[in-house]
């Protein structure tokens, strides 16, 4: 009966029927250790491998996990008698082999949340495959508490050595601070490389200049590849675009790139969770019907990370935060490392006003994605709120030197100067910004932060003229609504009227559009108030009266259609920190006025003198 059974039981799992061999290879089990008199070694060690090997293909991991075991020590007692049955079953079923068993045991571990035990379970083999390797390299990269990037990266060479176009593993060594050359030459060098793959040196190069904080020159290394004839339009190349520009702060060439990604394939969700921060950054809404339906889940058991991610920002966009932080911790529970969804816990945590909170999220986010410039200004931001003017310097600093051919860093430290009462500082201020402007000319926080220094300065026509420049090259409902506070300080009300209007078409509910409006009457009424009362200048005077009065009515008028705006296009501003948020940050808008810290100008000045002095030399 028991080598019947045995038959039965091999005949169920080579036709895959696993939920079937489970039960019968468990009553096998039971019948041998009842009956010891036809009990063989061969015969226990068969069934338990048959039983065990279905519990995991069943993903019952915590029971396949102990059976594992015991076949793992079973094995070794066959060795020890020279059991020939057992070199007869690994040449039949290659995945029975001792090393095959001892990946399945990591597995096992890895599932049950024990990296430590998987991590072990791995390095005590010492013949291992490309796949142990592979395994091994993710668990200490992602779980591998107090283990150096040198042994982590280690693992990752030993898959690379075998299989060369392992792009996984030459994406995590660059993240893992690898140098590009090194990588490059590895690959280059191993013999499994296949020929003609001249695009894998641009692939490598693209990638090494992303994790090393050169995101606008990755995007365009990744621009030459996507023009190339074979590669034109792949997926995985699309999205590489869009999330270099995205990580750029260029959302709208990102949101491009990005939707480019989803067209080819509906279903890439690394492109949709980056698209769904940038349609939030683009203050456009995230269309659930074309976008968030492909992926949705009839059950919950099968959501993934980025799945509860998606939904906390679309509940983050609609300003429904605590709802959000608890999605939020869902895609965190299943995901620790999900970078976007560490960045909006720590946004949300800004917005709830628990910035001690946001700062210890912000210091996380750095030790896993240090090539991302939103760590960095969520921590000025922060820093700011809680007037830390120090912290926010010493960040500043670090952004400067860890981003040095972005105009976000230069621009944000700039801001950060331009708040202290240091005329010196303010100086320094404007070097940065005119810095980082040569590096985008048309970025907009620089322009908006260079008006702000030359009204400062006094020169309040050279602040018009580059606002003006600005905004025909492209439309910003900030900088509109700059040039009409600039206008209406220089009695020009219709103009200011004009561009405070432009302002509200692009952005319904900007605040700052919507007071500068409800103060044109009043500025009008000095205007008129204002005027020569002579007889020689009543002309002119009655010219001006109705100008000034055409002007305050239009601005009562547009001021009366503003609650019907806001009523159309209810969406508040939740750009909390990214780029040029003047409410929460840097205050652009304002000369420098007094230091918040009283220590803040003597504890800042070596900070940016010596960024000062790099950025001379």
């Amino acid at each position: 009966m028991e080598n019947a059974l045995c038959t039965n039981i091999k005949k169920l799992y080579d036709n895959g029927l696993y939920e079937c061999v489970i039960p019968t290879a468990s009553l096998l089990c039971t019948l041998l250790k009842n009956d010891r008199n036809v009990a063989t070694l061969e015969m226990e060690y068969q069934a338990m491998m048959y039983l065990s090997n279905a519990n995991y293909k069943e993903h019952n991991y915590r029971t396949a996990c102990s059976q594992l075991e015991a076949v793992v020590l079973q094995r070794k007692t066959m060795l020890r008698f020279k059991s020939t049955y057992l070199t007869a079953i690994e040449s039949s079923y290659p995945q029975f082999q001792d090393a095959e068993l001892r990946y399945k045991i990591a597995v096992c571990y890895r599932e049950m949340g024990e990296y430590n035990m998987a991590i072990n379970t791995l390095q005590a083999v010492k013949a291992r495959t490309p796949r142990l390797n592979m395994l091994l390299a993710r668990l200490l990269h992602h779980h591998g508490r107090g283990v150096g990037k040198k042994e982590k990266a280690l693992a990752y060479k030993d898959v690379l050595r075998e299989c060369p176009m392992s792009l996984t593993s030459i994406e995590a060594l660059l993240e893992l601070g690898v140098e590009g050359t090194e990588v490059h030459s590895m690959v280059v060098n191993a013999a499994a490389l296949p020929k003609n793959i001249e695009w894998l040196s641009s692939w490598i190069k693209g990638h090494a200049q992303m994790y090393g904080c050169k995101h606008r020159e990755a995007s365009q290394t990744f621009q030459q590849l996507n023009e190339t004839q074979q590669l034109h339009q792949n997926e995985h190349i699309l999205t590489k675009i869009g999330n270099c520009l995205y990580y750029d702060g260029n959302y709208l060439h990102a949101e491009q790139y990005l939707s480019l990604a989803m067209m080819q394939n509906p279903y890439n969700v690394n492109a949709l969770t980056s698209l769904a921060v940038v349609y939030d950054r683009n203050k456009k809404k995230l269309e659930r019907s074309t976008l968030i339906a492909p992926l949705e889940m009839r059950r919950t058991r099968e959501f993934r990370s980025a799945h509860w991610f998606l939904h906390a920002q679309l509940t983050y966009s609609s300003g429904k935060y605590e709802r959000a932080l608890s999605f939020t911790e869902r895609a965190l529970d299943m995901d620790e490392r999900n970078i976007e969804a560490l960045l909006l816990r720590a946004g949300l945590y800004f917005m709830m006003q628990r910035q001690r909170d946001a700062v210890n999220v912000f210091q996380s986010i750095q030790c896993l994605a240090p090539y991302r410039f939103e760590v960095y200004k969520g921590l000025v931001a922060c820093y700011v709120r809680l007037k830390c003017i120090k912290e926010a310097q010493a960040t500043c600093t670090v952004a400067v030197r860890q981003f040095p051919t972005s105009a976000r860093s230069f621009t944000m430290f700039a801001g950060t100067l331009f708040r202290l009462a240091n005329p010196n500082a303010v100086r320094s201020a404007k070097r940065f910004v005119e810095k980082g402007l040569q590096i985008d000319e048309h970025y907009a926080p620089g322009i908006a932060l260079l008006a702000s220094i030359y009204q400062g300065e006094g020169d309040i026509r050279k602040a018009i003229a580059l606002l003006k420049k600005q905004v025909e090259y492209r439309p910003d409902a900030m900088l509109f609504a700059m040039l009409g506070e600039m206008l209406s300080k220089e009695k020009d009300l219709d103009a200011a009227l004009q561009y405070f209007t432009l302002s509200l078409r692009l952005d319904a509910t900007y605040q700052r559009a919507l007071d500068g409006i409800n103060a044109l009457p009043k500025a009008a009424r000095m205007a008129s108030s204002n005027r020569p009362s002579d007889k020689a200048s009543e002309p002119n005077v009655a010219t001006g009266g109705n100008a000034t009065a055409a002007t305050a009515a239009a601005a009562a008028a547009v001021a009366c259609s503003a609650p019907n705006l806001h009523r159309a296009c209810n969406r508040s501003n939740h750009d909390w920190l990214l780029d040029y948020d003047e409410a929460e940050s840097l205050e652009l808008s304002s000369p420098a006025g007094p230091a918040e810290d009283a220590e803040s100008d003597t504890f800042s000045e070596p900070f940016w003198q010596a960024v000062d002095g790099e950025l001379t030399n």
